[in-house]
């Protein structure tokens, strides 16, 4: 006899799988976590600690620069790099911007470096002078205004450090070379804000040689 689906007379061939009853199944085992001994959270803080301390006190310092001596290179409201460490293995150069202690205003100061230890300055009539020879100043925005001529001839360790706002500043036509026991670090970096991000490279001026305009001997 034939059969068709869905006929009475076809016997049922039940194909779906048996049921499970889950409840039965045991649950598997929840895993334990061990609990840290807090020793080990003081030692990782403290460790930190001491890492951003020594990272503050030997390699870089953040500081906020509030006075405008040094505009445009340096604005009030930046946040500076300082390198600490930029002086182990060499000394402060033409073009450096640095950071040093002032001990009149109890504070420190941001300038540039314009002369070094031996070298001979005159600041004068609008202009700078560098062991005889005028300097170009790529870095000044604004003439620096006429003054009474000043001239120094820098000892050991010292330092001649001005302003890029030359009409704005006080610094070392003011209160002389510093020395530099006195410089914490140079400033190499900006990190605010974020659209002035970017390296505080050095900046020196260029020399430009004097002409000999004396009378020269008339030739026979």
């Amino acid at each position: 006899m034939v059969t068709q689906p869905g006929d009475p007379r076809t016997p049922r061939e039940d194909t779906a799988a048996p049921d499970t009853d889950v409840g039965d199944a045991p649950a598997p085992p929840k895993a334990t976590r061990k609990r840290r001994h807090p020793a080990i959270d003081i030692i990782a803080v403290g460790a930190l600690l001491a890492a951003l301390a020594y990272l503050h006190t030997r390699v870089v310092r953040v500081a906020l620069v509030t006075t405008g001596s040094m505009m445009a290179t340096v604005n009030p409201g930046d946040r500076m790099l300082i390198h600490l460490g930029a002086y182990k293995n060499e000394r402060p150069r033409h073009g450096d911007v640095i950071a040093f202690w002032d001990d009149d205003h109890n504070d420190y100061e941001v300038k540039r470096v314009i002369a070094t230890e031996g070298d001979e300055i005159v600041v004068g009539w609008g202009m700078v002078f560098l062991n005889g020879e005028l300097l170009d100043e790529p870095y000044i925005r604004r003439a620096m205004l006429f003054e009474p001529r000043m001239d120094a001839k820098l000892g050991d360790d010292e330092l001649f450090v001005m302003g890029d706002n030359r009409n704005g500043s006080e610094d070392s036509r003011d209160f002389g070379a510093i020395y530099e026991d006195k410089v914490l670090g140079r400033i190499f970096y900006r990190i605010l804000p974020l659209e002035r991000f970017g390296k505080v490279a050095r900046e020196a001026g260029t020399s430009i040689p004097i002409p000999d305009r004396r009378p020269r001997p008339r030739s026979n």
